[in-house]
């Protein structure tokens, strides 16, 4: 078992410094993050930032919708002609960042100040982030200006409405604008980065498998496996640079004035660092209601007075040890398709307490209670990959990960009644042997 394990985790080391150049050279924008994704990132920066955005691809073409475009933008390129215009400026700026490969600034044909991003992955160019649509005063005279190069066929400035529309886009700083995407492009890079580490990952892992498929050691190749995507998943969320990257927009949103976005980012990176920080097997159960608690703080940041909750545990449970993040699905559950799919909400309530031997912690909702099949006829539009999916998996380790610990009559006890909403009961011995599953 020790020498499987120990092979199996020098290939893991061999695959992260030999890179494989068949599948780098495979990579492509959209197939490493996906457009949604992408789409979804812009939506995110563009809303702390209040600069649009379009991601290109490597030849310069437009791959997503475009995200927070001012009224001005909007109304030039609702002209064929100036549109072609305008995409020429986007293509020029993201061939420019391929060509320097370093973030090119540049003022529009119609003077406003964009950005180009370049996204590159293992030394590859794979497109550009192209942001701005803002106005700027006291730019460099050096920052080019494309339109002593590509030229609109009409002046808007001879337009009364379009120059009001023009007078009426932001304003911004030329130094808050580059801090700002110098921001931008650390976590898109850094992100892009992550990802290509992954599929990397990915691709090795089911090479390996692959070579060991026909091998009679199933538990060694299972407990091999749940390494591999602990190592993965790790890589991909990288704690300490989600928390620094939410520090620095904490900082941004201090510096605007943005009290209420300033606390909803520490809460979530409070909230990122205990739960992605800590790689015990089993914790005190107030450290896991505490963690509980930042999660429907920042829920009832988004949900208002939709969202009420309560949180009751035993005083002489304090230090009750239990496998960690068994409890975070079923409250998760009960946010997601309890409270958000009601109307009016309603209340989450986690209680804790001693039944002869075994502890028993309560999660219930007073929401929709959709059974199993009620939520896939629901959510059959989504065809997966939504934030529900993820949580049912995490459910269903949750419960698995109890079965192997304490065995079958440990299943967690799952309750749907519709329109009353769910209950989930977990139960566990207060006294057990901790070990790693």
């Amino acid at each position: 078992m020790h020498e499987f394990h120990d092979r199996t985790k020098g290939e893991i080391v061999d695959s992260n410094t030999q890179i494989d150049e068949n599948l780098i050279n495979k990579f492509n924008i959209i197939n490493l993050f996906g457009k949604e994704t992408l789409e979804d990132i812009q939506e995110k920066i563009s809303r702390a930032t209040g600069l649009a955005f379009v991601t290109v691809d490597y030849k310069g073409e437009p791959i997503t919708k475009m995200t927070s475009f001012t009224e001005f933008c909007s109304e030039i390129r609702k002209n064929k002609k100036a549109e072609c215009v305008c995409k020429s400026s986007d293509a020029f700026g993201g061939i420019q960042a391929a060509v320097t490969q370093k973030n090119c600034v540049y003022f529009c044909p119609c003077g406003l100040l964009e950005i180009a991003i370049p996204i590159i992955v293992r030394g590859h160019y794979l497109g550009g982030f192209i942001g701005g649509q803002v106005r700027c005063l006291d730019a460099p005279s050096g920052v080019s200006k494309l339109e002593n190069v590509i030229k609109h066929s009409q002046n808007y400035r001879e337009d009364k409405h379009m120059l009001s529309l023009f007078e009426s886009v932001q304003l911004y700083d030329y130094e808050k604008f580059m801090s700002v995407a110098e921001l931008i492009s650390l976590i898109i890079n850094q992100l892009g980065e992550k990802e290509a580490y992954r599929l990397m990952q990915k691709n090795s892992l089911k090479k390996e498998v692959e070579e060991l498929n026909n091998s009679r050691k199933e538990l060694e190749i299972e407990n091999a496996l749940k390494k591999n995507e602990l190592i993965n998943l790790r890589a991909q969320l990288n704690p300490h640079f989600l928390i620094n990257v939410l520090n620095s927009i904490s900082n941004l949103a201090a510096i605007e004035d943005s009290p209420k976005t300033n606390e909803m980012i520490v809460m979530f990176a409070d909230y990122l660092k205990q739960s992605l920080g800590s790689q015990k097997s089993y914790t005190n159960l107030s450290d896991e209601f505490e963690n509980i608690e930042k999660y429907l703080k920042i829920q009832k940041v988004k949900y208002g007075d939709l969202l009420q909750y309560s949180i009751n545990m035993n005083e002489k449970m304090h230090y009750q040890r239990i496998p960690s993040h068994i409890i975070m699905p079923f409250v998760e559950y009960a946010v997601f398709y309890g409270i958000a799919t009601k109307n009016n909400g309603g209340k989450v309530a986690v209680t804790s307490y001693y039944e002869g031997k075994d502890v028993v912690i309560c999660i219930s909702d007073n929401g929709s209670g959709f059974s199993d099949e009620a939520i896939a006829k629901k959510f059959k539009i989504y065809k997966g990959g939504y934030e529900g999916e993820s949580i049912q998996i995490s459910i269903s380790n949750a419960r698995e990960k109890l079965i192997t610990l304490f065995g079958e009559k440990y299943d967690t006890f799952i309750e749907n009644t519709e329109g009353e909403g769910t209950r989930s009961i977990i139960r566990f011995p207060i006294k057990f042997e901790e070990r790693n599953v």
